[in-house]
């Protein structure tokens, strides 16, 4: 993005008198040097955790704010004393699963913070990851196997084009996934709430990754520790409709 500023009189004389004096080398690191002065004065993580309460955000497009990935985002949130909206709130939030299905990046964090991941490699399913998620993937994948838990991967890596912010906050990234997820007929897996509502009214099919869970025992497929595996998700933390968590444990 580029960003025009008009600077004249009394302010464009002195900038002009840095670069003759060898303050900065041009005109332009000046202003990019007092834009960076001007971000630090500012506790950018407050201003996006306000943002997050107020003004019905997506926590990607927060953690963009805050220069913190979404894990930092949520640790800091919990500081304050602030849940994420994450999880599914209604058992409507949650389906059985066929097809594609895209993971958005709320998506990918619970399923590799929680141990949903293992609903994932039995479920038969290919996730379609978009690449600019890779990277997480693998992060995840390493801090996993770390605590010693099995990860097998389920991804199918795709391009996705990130779209221009537009009214709703969502993340560029997000918007171009929903964008990406519809052109192919693709179900968005996302765990932010207030994506999943922007989804759907764009007509997307969208659901909570708890989703794995049903799909799983649908096809007959044993969930191995189910009740741990519903208690890291609790813990990431993602909400879980207590009827439905009702019903997976007297059938498992």
């Amino acid at each position: 993005m580029v960003i025009s500023v008009e600077i004249s009189g009394a302010l464009e004389r002195r900038l002009r008198r840095l670069v003759e004096l060898g303050v900065y080398p041009s005109a332009a690191e000046a202003v990019r040097e007092a834009v960076r002065t001007l971000l630090e004065r500012h506790d950018l993580r407050e201003v996006a955790l306000q943002t997050y309460v107020s003004k019905e955000a997506s926590l990607h497009y927060v953690a963009d704010i805050a220069g913190v990935g979404v894990e930092g985002m949520i640790e800091y949130m919990l500081s304050r004393g602030v849940l994420p909206a994450l999880g599914a709130l209604r058992s409507e939030d949650v389906a059985q699963l066929e097809g594609r299905v895209m993971v958005d990046p709320s998506a990918l964090l619970v399923l590799y913070k929680s141990m949903l991941h293992r609903a994932l490699a039995v479920s038969g399913l290919r996730a379609l990851l978009p690449a600019q998620l890779a990277p997480l993937a693998q992060i995840l994948e390493v801090k996993m196997a770390r605590l010693g838990v099995p990860v097998r991967s389920s991804w199918e890596e795709i391009d996705v084009e990130p779209q221009e912010e537009g009214d709703e906050l969502i993340s560029p990234l997000e918007r171009g996934i929903m964008e990406r997820a519809r052109e192919m007929g693709a179900i968005l897996l996302s765990d932010d709430v207030r994506v999943r509502l922007r989804a759907r009214r764009m007509g997307l099919r969208a659901y909570s990754s708890l989703s794995l869970i049903p799909t799983v025992m649908e096809k007959g497929e044993r969930v191995e520790e189910l009740g741990e595996i519903i208690m890291s998700v609790k813990a990431v933390p993602a909400a879980v409709p207590p009827e439905l968590e009702r019903g997976w444990l007297r059938s498992a």
